[in-house]
């Protein structure tokens, strides 16, 4: 401070070189009057504060946004609904996002590596060496842990990881995820339940694409109300079950991941009930905690048939069999397929009528490949790799699983060499039953194709429907040969148990075998008669079809003699 005033008062400042105003402004006192009584020369100047046109803005907690509400699956929108802006409209902060998804994480983090200390380990308290004296380092008993299989120094113990959040923040964080999403337009609000009438994996990816179509590509958040059953099994069936999620259990993290949020109008109604403590004054809360919404899928119960659907995927299995699974899941389709076909007869020629009859076909087809996958142990094919009877290629596996098709003739032939008749006997009966089951898939995947055939004719797909006719036609036809064999092979049993029980001389079963014996018998000269019946028919139809065509050819073919005079014009 003192240098400073010696610089300044060494500035000499003369009166006379300074200009008028200058003078004027150093003579004027700086003081000024503690009155505060206006001076007489003061005038009051009218300030409007509103210009013309100016509309005022209001707070945030005032404003309402409009969301498009949506109908699942084909996104078509519907209507709009209203919205207040502190709830889908809020600015974004990073900060407030970070916050919350770090929470979810340490809240979720399970803490449970464990290590065990030098005293949790099991050995002899005995001193390794000697103190002093070794020239080595000094060490106590073999649990220590600058020794190999000692304790650990500062180890991880099992602990809890979670962090604290206010609820005032982490609901903020909340609605904060869901205005960020509804800004950039990738909040997808849909009015009915999001459930599909079959848990088809197909029709889940053709949703899936027309999705793409419509919002580009990516994959998609469903957060639904309650728990679908259809939808999850389908979305399971395509390795993608984390992208469904009931309203209850989304978390900030889950609505920032993915391409885009599809949510059910009830379940975001629910969402936003849940996560706005931080809303503190009535006014602001434009509902309350006791209108949670909690509804069922009410527009597909009106779905003829798609109760049965609902049974059967909410059902909790008691025991873990697959293959009684199958098959009541297999009735399940059945008993709707039933009740959409009955519907669909009730109804006038329509596009409804159109669509409940051809998913009526598919659901009988599913049910029927369920059954055909139960009876095989394989999954159906649509296509025949060859149409030879004996090597049928859905049940060529099942035939060597059984161990006869690879090793019948050779135990056949032991068996012949020992003379030992129970043992042929039980060959012949595996050979019966592998029989019986190449009958019965062959039979269901005639019906498979046959019903196929129906929905795509129509649909009027005219080619595909020509497609599943011929493969119809394949199975048929190896139907009847696998039939005639199977009846072969029961007389031949029969033939066996007969032999066998004279051999004992059980009088009771013989004559019940020999019974048995006349039945298969008389199946088996049926079946042959008919064969005889419907080759001749086919021969005789061949030869009308012969007889006509020479005579079309008779009638065709001109004279020698025309042929000269034509050739001569």
């Amino acid at each position: 401070m003192r240098g400073v005033s010696q610089q300044l008062s060494r500035v000499s400042i003369r009166q006379g070189s300074l200009c008028c105003r200058c003078t004027k402004h150093l003579l004027t006192p700086s003081t000024r009057s503690v009155s505060t009584s206006a001076p007489s020369n003061a005038t009051v100047a009218s300030i409007k504060l509103t210009a013309p046109g100016y509309v005022p803005v209001k707070p945030l907690e005032e404003q309402t946004v409009l969301a498009t509400i949506h109908r699942f699956p084909s996104l078509e929108p519907l209507r709009f609904d209203v919205y207040p802006a502190n709830h889908l409209y809020l600015p974004t902060r990073r900060d407030i996002l970070h916050r919350a998804v770090i929470y979810e994480g340490d809240k979720t983090r399970l803490g449970t590596a464990s290590t065990k200390t030098r005293h949790e380990i099991h050995g002899s308290a005995r001193k390794i060496r000697p103190q002093k004296g070794s020239g080595r380092a000094r060490l106590g008993d073999k649990k220590s842990p600058m020794l190999r299989g000692g304790g650990v120094a500062f180890g991880p113990k099992p602990r809890d990881f979670a962090t604290g959040l206010p609820t005032k923040v982490y609901d903020l964080a909340m609605r904060t995820a869901l205005s960020y999403r509804f800004r950039k337009g990738e909040l997808i609000i849909v009015d009915n339940a999001m459930e599909i009438e079959s848990p088809s994996t197909k029709l889940l990816e053709d949703i899936f694409k027309h999705h793409e179509k419509l919002r580009g590509k990516g994959r998609s958040r469903l957060v639904t109300l309650e728990e679908r059953p259809l939808l999850g099994q389908a979305l399971r069936g395509m390795d993608r079950g984390e992208q469904t999620i009931t309203w209850d259990e989304v978390d900030v993290k889950d609505l920032l991941e993915l391409s885009r949020i599809i949510i059910e109008r009830d379940a975001l109604h629910n969402i936003l009930l849940s996560h706005e403590t931080d809303l503190t004054h009535k006014a602001l809360q434009p509902w309350h905690k006791s209108l949670i919404r909690s509804s069922r899928s009410i527009d597909l119960e009106s779905t003829a048939g798609w109760e049965e659907f609902r049974k059967i995927s909410t059902i909790d299995f008691e025991e873990k069999d697959t293959t009684k699974q199958s098959l009541i899941r297999a009735e399940a389709y059945e008993s709707a397929a039933t009740t959409r076909y009955a519907y669909a007869r009730s109804l006038p020629e329509g596009p409804t009528r159109t669509e409940l009859t051809v998913s009526a076909y598919d659901l009988l087809a599913d049910a029927m490949e369920l059954q055909f996958a139960e009876k095989t142990g394989f999954p159906f094919a649509n296509h025949l790799e060859t149409k030879d009877a004996d090597a049928f290629p859905r049940v060529q596996a099942l035939t060597y699983q059984l161990n006869v098709k690879s090793q019948l003739s050779q135990k056949i032939s032991e068996v012949m060499e020992r003379e030992d008749q129970e043992s042929l006997i039980a060959i012949q009966e595996l050979d019966v039953q592998r029989l019986q089951v190449q009958y019965d898939a062959t039979l269901l995947a005639a019906q498979i194709h046959e019903h196929r055939e129906g929905a795509r004719r129509i649909n009027g797909e005219e080619d595909e429907a020509e497609e599943q006719l011929g493969l119809a036609a394949i199975e048929r036809g190896t139907l009847d040969t696998t039939e005639e064999k199977l009846l072969e092979a029961r007389l031949e049993l029969a033939a066996l148990m007969v032999r066998l029980h004279r051999r004992k001389g059980d009088l009771v079963k013989q004559q019940e075998a020999e019974e048995a014996f006349m039945l298969c018998k008389e199946a088996v000269d049926a079946k042959r008669a008919e064969r005889e019946a419907q080759e001749a028919s086919h021969e005789e139809g061949a030869e009308d079809g012969m007889d006509k065509l020479d005579r079309t050819i008779e009638i065709e073919v001109p004279k020698q003699g025309s042929v000269k005079n034509e050739s001569r014009l």
